[in-house]
């Protein structure tokens, strides 16, 4: 569901460079662009139903994999010795019990798969982190 909405999403909405990269390499718009590309067209009120359930979807998405990245950051956090009330204090929860009880939560979460966009193309995600 997560890749019909991406090609949707981008067959839909992709212009210029985007369009281009679409035509000739099947590069998919970044899920966050094409969120935002359809809650414009939604105000403007040229979004289908279609696009609102697949911007939903890549929502449902780009949360799953922050919480993996999180996941992630926590067990690096742990690898460090960084304490758990440390991780509360820079994460705004009230101690260290809590900080340890998102770490569980987001550990639920990290078992869930997740394919990123780029990996589902074969291509390199356009980010800070490419380069």
């Amino acid at each position: 569901m997560v890749s019909a909405s991406r090609r949707h999403l981008t067959e839909r909405y992709a212009s210029g460079v985007d369009l281009l990269l679409w035509e000739t390499e099947k590069r998919l718009i970044p899920d966050l662009e094409a969120i935002r590309l359809v809650a414009e067209a939604s105000a403007e009120g040229r979004a289908e139903g279609l696009d609102m359930g697949a911007a939903l979807v890549l929502v449902q998405a780009v949360r799953l994999g922050l919480d993996h990245l999180e996941y992630d950051l926590f067990q690096a956090a742990r690898t460090m010795d960084m304490k758990p009330e440390a991780i509360a204090a820079v994460l705004d929860l009230p101690d260290g019990a809590s900080a340890q009880g998102r770490q569980r939560w987001l550990e639920t979460r990290r078992r869930l798969p997740y394919t990123a966009a780029d990996a589902q193309t074969g291509h390199q995600a356009r980010s800070s982190r490419a380069g």
